[in-house]
This record gives C-alpha cells, structure tokens and sequence, in this order.
C-alpha cells in the first residue's frame, strides 16, 4: 500500500468542532479520546481534499481518476458505488504554538508526541533511524529542550505563558527541529521559516504539554445581533474554541486497492501523484466565513523522507 505523509500548518485559527459541549466553551474542538490532545479528523481531511479537487458528484461520475480516488455513493449507477482509495488517518498534533516572553512564541512539543510521531513515521515508511526519540525534560524542576538557545531563552529560563521553565539545550532536539523545518517548510524559498522553526522549537515535560494542550487553545467569545433592535439577541451568546494559527498536524494518506473498471488504467502511486503531492491551501472546519481554518497542507514521500 503507497503512502504519503501530510502535514497541517494553520494559518489562521481552526475550528474543527464536534457539535455543542457540556462544559463552559459551548463549541468545543475535536480532542483525541486518549491523550486528550486537539486533533483533525481524516475523514474531515479528505472532504476538504476532495473539495479542492472539485470532485463533484458529476465530476466523479465522468472522471476516472476523481472515482477512484475518492469514491462514488451508494445510489450511483451499474454498482460503480465505492468508497475511494484514498485513506487519510487523523491529523494529530505535533506541535502546539504558546506564547514566549522572548521570541513571541515558541513551537511546543512533547517526548511523547515525538515518540509518536516517529512510530506513524517509520510505520508508513519514512527513513527516521537517525532521529532518536529525545529524552523527556524533568518536570520538577521542570525544563524544556531547545534546539537553538537564542530564539527563547532569557537568563538561562524559557517562559511560556505564565510557566518558568529550566533552558538545556540538546542535540536530539536540535535534529528534529531541523527534518520537522524541512518537512512542513520544504520550498526552496522557505529558509527563513526553517530557521524560525528551529530557533522556536520546544521540548516540554509531558506534563506541562498536557496542560497547556487543555488550556493554550483559542477561546473567543462570539454574539448575534438582532437585526431589529441592533443589540445582542437574546441567548445568542457563546464561546467558540478554535486550535491556534501556526499550530502544526501530522497524518497519513495511504491509498488502497483501486477496484473495478478504473484499476485497469490507474495506480496507487499514479493517485497519490496527482491528488497527495507537493503544497497547497485548504479550509478546514467551520466558520470560514470569520476566516477560521485556513491551512498549509504539506505532502511529503515516504521513500526517504523527499519531497
């Protein structure tokens, strides 16, 4: 089965919701059920993708390539019915933007997250054997690795929010800062967000990326106005989470076996090429019409990690 990896890069706050919630952001984001880490749903991604390649139910229904790749309902014609080969998994968090009292902000990770982001790496082929999963920064004291000492660090501390982290520098952080750079920035003009990147990236107890993964999200509180006294309706009024711009996610796009009459002309690697390559812009998620949910997609080729 031929994969691609996709990355996520939020250009301006997300809402991917999951409906109303019960505590007090009414409109919550979606979180993974385990970590309780933001996440985007792969199939949330591949509407959105299949939106961008204008894949109508007309333009499946006449192109070949649009069919197979992203599937035809039940109700089509001769049983050509199928459910596409293109297999996006969830997009899950790699890294979190927090506010820095130096550098502005600071591209925030885990040992964990890293931990599983070379597991879904290695596991859908990607060369990573010279990247080791760093150690975990001490939480008590608690210290976060950097890969570049100057873009964060003041007096020897890193504060993040209203957190006062220990600074340490280590070489394992600095060589995933530098493939991450090169993964989710790879155009040959991106050289000044490579080293953005890499002077930004953080390491942090998994602790400490818990919590501000529960609270270092965007909460807006958001009314509607009646349109016959001009002031807020009544009961309109409620608060909306969204995952913040530069927040970057990490997924998978593997592609199927391609089944009935459209196997016969195209291949897995043939579909991947043309919808699962190179960089685009995509909206993810609700409210695009307050300009919520615009994103960097980045493919990337598992066969040696190239573009």
């Amino acid at each position: 089965m031929a994969n691609r990896i996709y990355w996520l890069h939020a250009l301006t706050p997300t809402h991917a919701g999951v409906g109303r919630g019960v505590g007090y952001i009414d409109l919550p984001i979606d979180r993974d059920a385990v970590t309780n880490w933001p996440l985007i749903r792969g199939s949330a991604f591949k509407g959105v993708l299949a939106d961008h390649h204008r894949a109508t139910r007309e333009n499946r229904e006449r192109e070949p390539a649009l069919r197979a790749a992203f599937g035809l309902s039940s109700d089509a014609a001769d049983n050509a019915s199928n459910s596409g080969a293109l297999i996006p998994t969830d997009a899950r968090l790699v890294c979190l933007p927090v506010r820095s009292f130096r550098g502005t902000f600071a591209w925030c990770t885990s040992a964990l997250a890293l931990q599983m982001l070379h597991r879904t790496l290695s596991l859908a082929g990607m060369r990573v054997d010279e990247l080791n999963v760093p150690d975990a920064p001490s939480d008590s004291p608690a210290a976060a690795h950097l890969a570049d000492a100057n873009g964060l660090v003041e007096n020897g501390r890193v504060y993040l929010e209203d957190l006062d982290l220990k600074a340490e520098t280590k070489g394992d952080v600095a060589a995933w800062a530098a493939k991450i750079a090169e993964w989710v920035f790879p155009d040959p003009t991106d050289d000044v967000w490579r080293s953005s990147f890499k002077k930004r990236f953080a390491v942090l107890p998994d602790v400490v990326f818990d919590f501000l993964c529960e609270t270092g999200t965007e909460v807006n509180t958001r009314v509607r106005i009646s349109d016959e006294t001009k002031t807020v309706a009544e009961g309109a009024l409620w608060t909306e989470e969204s995952l913040p711009a530069e927040t970057i996610l990490c997924g998978v796009v593997a592609c199927d076996r391609i089944f009935g009459r459209d196997g016969k002309e195209l291949t897995s690697d043939g579909l991947l090429d043309q919808f699962a390559t190179g960089s685009r812009p995509l909206q993810i998620g609700g409210k695009a019409t307050v300009g919520r949910g615009q994103v960097r997609c980045v493919f990337t080729k598992t066969e040696g990690g190239g573009k």
